[in-house]
């Protein structure tokens, strides 16, 4: 835990008190005691230290000196197809470390049936793989995780046939490197990755006429953990250079 994550609404007249496992991580882990101070931020703003006032064994109390300010986002939308349910949470946990914008999972041709009933897929499930990318990556953000049943609905609700254009990347092996199709700047960029054994060629005929252009990360075949971090990394190092 880089960053102690605490709701909006847990924080009363400049404090909040924990208990559960993040009274535990505190105590335990971190070795926190009253008097220390952690680096802390409220979901969705700003961040400074929380300082622990007390401590019963059970809950910790703790004074907030926290900016007043809103997260850095990366204007990235990441696109997902259902990896193996071992794999679903270190995915999410690397995509909001990213502090990306949102999230959404979706089934593709190579997702095994019996991942999308995959108890990893449960909103309190995902939500809690979120909080730790974003408690890792030291970001108030929290990614917003969608799940979508059908690649075409998903397609046909964000990206319809004819819609607005935007910046699309389709991340696929033997494609032109990507720092050759997206122009250096701090653009917003929508990601696909595909799930294990890639995109199928229907789907990828489909994603490139929904305004989707490959690329690729370099001459590795990853794995889908590994892909959305040198993907991302990729996209920050391009987002963070002038135009």
């Amino acid at each position: 835990m880089n960053l102690l994550l605490v709701e909006p609404t847990e924080v009363r007249a400049g404090a909040c008190i924990l208990e559960g496992h993040r009274a535990t991580h505190v105590r335990e882990v971190l070795g926190r005691k009253p008097g220390d101070a952690i680096r802390a931020g409220i979901i969705g703003g700003g961040t400074g230290t929380a300082t622990v006032v007390s401590d019963d064994g059970v809950t910790i109390t703790l004074a907030l000196a926290v900016a007043d300010a809103r997260p850095v986002i990366m204007p990235c939308e990441l696109v997902l197809g259902i990896p193996r349910p071992k794999v679903i949470a270190r995915a999410v946990e690397i995509a909001a470390s990213f502090a990306v914008q949102r999230v959404e999972l979706t089934n593709a041709w190579r997702v095994d049936k019996s991942y999308l009933t995959s108890p990893k897929l449960a909103p309190a499930a995902l939500a809690a793989s979120a909080r730790l990318g974003a408690e890792q990556g030291a970001t108030t953000h929290v990614a917003p995780i969608g799940v979508s049943r059908r690649l075409m609905e998903l397609l046909d609700e964000r990206w319809p046939a004819g819609g607005p254009p935007g910046v699309r990347l389709l991340a696929h092996p033997g494609a032109p490197a990507i720092e050759t199709v997206l122009a250096p700047g701090p653009a917003a960029v929508t990601l696909a990755i595909g799930p294990e054994g890639g995109w199928i060629e229907r789907e990828l005929d489909t994603l490139v006429a929904r305004g989707f252009r490959p690329v690729s990360l370099g001459a590795p075949i990853l794995r889908v953990e590994a892909a959305i971090a040198a993907a991302l990394g990729q996209l920050v190092l391009l987002q963070r250079r002038p135009g």
